[in-house]
């Protein structure tokens, strides 16, 4: 019997042993997130391979291996392929991404404007800063924020821009925008909200962007007043309409800055662009100079429904200031006890 058992026990683990190593693998090295537009899906990485199928953003994968600069996926639907690891984003950072849209959803528009390069939107200012997506040329995004980081090269991206390389800080845009899929194809992360193109459903997403990367879609009034006075803007909005004979003429405002990028303030002057109906022009009815302001502007009505708009100022108390424009004339609308200082200038100027 114990003979038996000496010969029974060994046989027994050796077939317990051999099952293990032969059981059906399913290696996961965890989960993994697209993080541009479209990503091919590679039947292997030799330089013989076929396209086997198309990611989008925002897909979801199981990242089974990897090898060089490629990872071996299995999608939702089972698909199993390879793809660049440089298209994936990590569980972390997916995480941050969609933290950073829920922060940008109720902040108010300050401008909008398209991507003038291909650019990339990254989690925070900073080129080196972990990257999120890249944006083509020519893409509409909204402009909902502004910081400054330092320059430096990154590896990732080419600056064809005129700026000076030497430029110790910059200006970035905190910015809101879509990543589009292709028709059918559903979103993991939120409902699609407009089209870019025909038939392209979109996902929402939010990030930073090299704001000298941007060119705004400003309205010709205000692009001239700014391109005459020199500042460079950063925001601008339309505060009302008034009636005019060849149909209801928009009256502006502007937040621009002077001088090089890098400043603490988001904005140091403020312009007002009315419609004059008898000389059939824009007229720049308001400006002041002198501002440390801060980011969102935002607008409002008066008592009597006239508009208004509203910003804090970077100082020691964070000071909110009211301005309220009544037909051509802005004025400062001042708390009890505030005392009254210099402030802008109503001016009619070309």
């Amino acid at each position: 019997m114990k003979r038996k058992l000496l010969i029974a026990v060994p046989l027994l683990a050796l077939v317990v042993l051999v099952a293990w190593m032969l059981r059906p693998k399913r290696e996961n090295q965890g989960e993994a997130f697209v993080s541009e537009k479209v990503a091919p899906l590679l039947s292997g990485i030799a330089q013989v391979r076929e396209q086997v199928g198309m990611l989008h953003y925002g897909e979801r994968v199981d990242v089974l291996a990897k090898r060089n600069d490629y990872a071996k996926v299995r999608t939702n639907a089972g698909a199993v392929g390879w793809v660049d690891s440089r298209q994936l984003m990590e569980p972390a950072l997916w995480q941050r991404s969609i933290k950073l849209l829920d922060q940008t959803r109720g902040m108010p528009v300050q401008a909008r404007g398209r991507t003038k390069v291909s650019t990339n939107l990254r989690v925070q200012p900073g080129r080196t800063e972990p990257r999120l997506y890249q944006f083509a040329r020519n893409v509409p995004v909204e402009i909902v924020g502004r910081s400054t980081a330092d320059w430096v090269q990154a590896s990732d991206e080419r600056d064809n821009s005129n700026e000076p390389q030497g430029t110790k800080k910059e200006d970035w845009f905190l910015v809101r925008g879509v990543a589009t899929r292709p028709p059918g194809d559903s979103s993991t992360r939120a409902e699609p909200v407009n089209t870019t193109q025909p038939g392209d459903q979109t996902v929402p997403i939010a990030g930073w962007v090299v704001a000298r990367f941007i060119e705004m879609d400003l309205p010709d009034p205000v692009r001239e007043g700014a391109a005459s006075a020199n500042i460079r803007p950063v925001a601008w909005f339309e505060l009302n309409r008034v009636s005019d004979p060849s149909g209801d003429k928009p009256q502006y405002l502007l937040a621009a800055a002077r001088g090089p990028e890098g400043q603490a303030c988001d904005f140091t002057t403020l312009r007002v662009y009315t419609w004059y109906a008898k000389k059939d022009r824009y007229e720049t009815a308001f400006i002041e100079n002198r501002l440390c302001g801060q980011l969102p502007i935002r607008l409002g009505t008066g008592p009597k429904d006239e508009p208004e708009f509203r910003f804090h100022v970077i100082d020691w108390n964070k000071q909110e200031r009211v301005y309220r424009l009544i037909q051509t004339v802005v004025r400062r609308v001042r708390e009890p006890g505030e005392t009254s200082g210099k402030h802008g200038s109503a001016k009619m100027t070309r």
